[in-house]
């Protein structure tokens, strides 16, 4: 019966109901979702709502990925699977190893789960895997995050994977407690306070399949990561950017171009002076000759932003921020895009009485978003491609289904742009960056590869626009 929450069928039943669901979502496309590897099933089928094209008479709501898509933190993120690949398999140095390729390794570490990231690295590189490296650098991650890692959810974790992987005794060894509670321990001195405990329970670390072994391997790319948030909160992103980057002008966390001012616009918050943040836009497309566009042309598509501007103030749209990182990342992170744009609205060329309620509206990063997924509100083996963390985004923006195709979704890679349209979204939108650009976009609704600038400006936000052009 239609009501009933689970149902037993047989083989014929099942496959009979697959047409059922496409006649019940209006779905003509599906996609199949590999599941992790101990899941029972190997993969799920989803319905993939049809395909709204713009454009558009109206805009509810923006779902909106964070790594790629709203902020600059991908490159920190393959920076740290690549540490971990380093550590694991004892080839420090690029001399001993180049690091990861962005043909064959890109394409496969983003857009998924960190624990899929993982698990196709440590299979493409499981023949240089030296095990006691691997020990050491797990017995390292272990105890730095017992010692630095506030986030509790974090640290039960690391505690099962050393359990799990015959590091039980570690974590009673008197010397091991002593070292993670005594607050001497940092990023920079871990290595070596762990050496002799890495000595005396080294050999007992024997993860017994790939999903232990993925497990402890994350743990790594967490340290290295979380480490690094860490003293960006602490206000050294700027030196960060030089040490890892090259680029000392650049912040290693800030909001991807044109972030800026998609959010205020969107959210209502701009007006008519909206006009005065066209040449930011501008410089950035002019920057991508490739992308084809002229200065005449763009300078024709400038009135459209006060437009937009008007069109949002009367009727704001809904925000929300939906990724597969876990909590404190994306707590991390978005607290230090929004106040890098809270500093940047100081420059802006408005006026005063603009620049002073754009601040108060950015005082607080927690209160610009309508909804706010994170990897944390769901389980691992439901993360993107997945449509669990955007289900639960237009939940929290209270969308009904009927205005599911009023929602716009913008994401960076294949699996974010299946999960939109797996959980019900049918404008979802690809916005590629240098890491993402290879990913396959088919099921994208529409690609825009001049990112949010384009999207501004070329595109009209994918909305109707009545104005002269």
């Amino acid at each position: 019966m239609a009501d009933r929450i689970a149902e037993y069928l047989n083989v014929e039943q099942a496959a009979a109901q697959i047409g059922e669901l496409a006649r019940l979502t209006g779905a003509t496309e599906f996609a199949r979702v590999r599941n992790l590897d101990y899941v029972l099933s190997p993969f799920d089928l989803y319905p993939l709502a049809p395909r709204v094209l713009p454009p558009l008479d109206r805009i509810a709501a923006f779902a909106v990925d964070m790594d790629g898509t709203s902020t600059t933190t991908e490159p920190l993120a393959l920076h740290a699977l690549e540490y971990m690949v380093r550590r694991v398999t004892n080839r420090r140095s690029p001399a001993e190893w180049a690091g990861l390729d962005e043909r064959l390794d890109h394409p496969f570490v983003i857009g998924n789960s960190n624990f899929r990231h993982t698990e196709f690295l440590l299979t493409r590189y499981r023949a240089q895997v030296d095990r006691a490296a691997f020990a050491a650098a797990f017995i390292e991650a272990a105890a730095w995050t017992l010692a630095c890692m506030p986030d509790g959810q974090r640290r039960r974790d690391v505690m099962l994977s050393a359990r799990n992987c015959g590091l039980g005794d570690l974590l009673t060894d008197a010397d091991f407690r002593r070292l993670v509670e005594g607050g001497t321990l940092d990023a920079d001195n871990a290595e070596r306070l762990v050496a002799p405990l890495v000595a005396r329970h080294g050999a007992a670390f024997r993860p017994a399949h790939l999903s232990e072994e993925v497990a402890a391997a994350l743990d790594i790319y967490y340290l290295r990561y979380h480490a690094i948030l860490r003293r960006i909160e602490r206000g050294e992103g700027g030196r960060l950017a030089h040490e890892l980057l090259g680029d000392g002008r650049r912040r290693l966390v800030e909001p991807m171009p044109g972030y800026d001012v998609f959010v205020p616009l969107i959210k209502g918050w701009l007006g008519p002076e909206a006009d005065a943040l066209y040449e930011p836009l501008r410089a950035e497309l002019l920057r991508h000759p490739e992308l084809g566009h002229t200065p005449a042309e763009l300078d024709g598509y400038r009135p459209r932003l006060a437009r937009l501007a008007e069109r949002f103030r009367r009727a704001p749209a809904k925000l929300a921020l939906v990724t597969a990182s876990i909590a404190y990342e994306t707590h991390a992170c978005m607290k230090e895009v929004i106040a890098v744009m809270a500093e940047r609205v100081r420059g802006w060329p408005v006026p005063a009485a603009t620049r002073d309620r754009l601040a108060e509206r950015l005082a607080d990063y927690r209160t610009v978003f309508d909804g706010f997924v994170c990897a944390t509100d769901a389980w691992e083996a439901r993360l993107k491609p997945h449509r669990d963390l955007y289900s639960l985004a237009l939940f929290q923006m209270s969308l009904p289904k009927h205005e599911y195709a009023a929602c716009v979704g913008l994401e960076d890679t294949e699996p974010g742009i299946i999960a939109l349209r797996a959980a019900g979204i049918g404008c979802a939108v690809a916005l590629p960056n240098h890491d993402t650009r290879r990913q396959d976009y088919t099921a994208a609704t529409r690609v825009v590869r001049g990112g949010l600038p384009e999207l501004l400006l070329v595109h009209n936000l994918l909305l109707r626009d009545g104005g002269a052009e």
